[in-house]
């Protein structure tokens, strides 16, 4: 647990420390223009920290010094996460059967979540976020490739050498959701980090899991801004309410059924590497 404690530390002061370099470009920017008196007081430092710009640079530039770090220091490795697998019979399938399998858990998750109506301390910034190019890189591409290479990667993979796999899964989604610290997002984040450590540890890759947690994201932000121009929520709420349980009953059928077919790829896989290795 100490290398994942270290980790999450490293993650965090990333954050910080290019949020507010970030931060600190912008208002010298802003002093360069406006002048020293007109630009440093509370409200306008506020305000420069609040902007979703601001933050998601941020998040852009933390995310690609993590993601060296995970690299640079051998937290992973990208020919065992990434080539190994790509040569491995039918990956090419396990990436495109990881589009439909993610899209049907992620609502059927997101139904059990909003059942629990816990407060989005968030929800104003995301959306803001969502709305310029910026927020969007770092939601739906360098946050999902950078907390897959962390958080399952990094974290799941070692501890998958020291317990029982889904003890590995457990610890690791957990953690996941709780560094979102946003109370609607930890228990789903928690949930669908099972199901994306569970890609993971079957796959012996991030791809699988980053191609879910990409596909995850980039619908959130879609919803996002249908949400707010439409009044919906989700792509199911266009057929309307009545749908909603043939919807739900036939998600959850696809997602078995890819479910299966997933795990009859991963066993030929594995035998296949088994019997390479004799």
């Amino acid at each position: 647990m100490k290398r994942t404690v270290k980790l999450i530390l490293f993650y965090f002061l990333y954050q910080f420390l290019f949020t507010f370099l970030v931060m600190a470009g912008a208002l010298t920017v802003d002093i360069s223009k406006n002048g020293l008196e007109s630009t440093l007081s509370v409200s306008d430092i506020a305000s420069a920290y609040n902007r979703p710009s601001i933050l998601a640079l941020g998040i852009i530039l933390s995310g690609l010094m993590m993601l060296w770090h995970l690299f640079h220091y051998h937290y992973i490795s990208l020919p065992q996460q990434v080539t190994a697998f790509l040569k491995k019979k039918k990956s090419g399938l396990v990436l495109l059967l990881c589009i439909p399998f993610i899209y049907t858990v992620m609502y059927l998750l997101n139904v059990v979540t909003e059942a629990l109506d816990l407060p989005n301390v968030l929800e104003d910034t995301f959306l803001d976020m969502s709305g310029n190019v910026w927020g969007i890189l770092s939601i739906a591409l360098v946050a999902p490739v950078l907390e897959e290479c962390l958080f399952r990667g990094a974290i799941e993979g070692h501890l998958l050498t020291k317990m029982r796999p889904w003890a590995a899964i457990l610890i690791s989604a957990a953690v996941f959701g709780l560094v979102h610290m946003n109370p609607a997002q930890v228990v789903y984040a928690f949930l669908v980090g099972i199901v994306l450590g569970w890609l993971y540890w079957r796959s012996g890759s991030v791809l699988p899991s980053i191609v879910a947690h990409v596909l995850n994201n980039s619908v959130a932000v879609v919803t996002m801004r249908m949400a707010e121009s439409k009044g919906v929520e989700t792509f199911e709420q266009l057929a309307g309410e009545q749908a909603q349980p043939y919807i739900m009953a036939a998600y959850a059928l696809i997602a078995v059924v890819v479910f299966v077919v997933l795990m009859k790829i991963f066993k030929q896989q594995r035998n296949l590497s088994e019997s390479s290795n004799v």
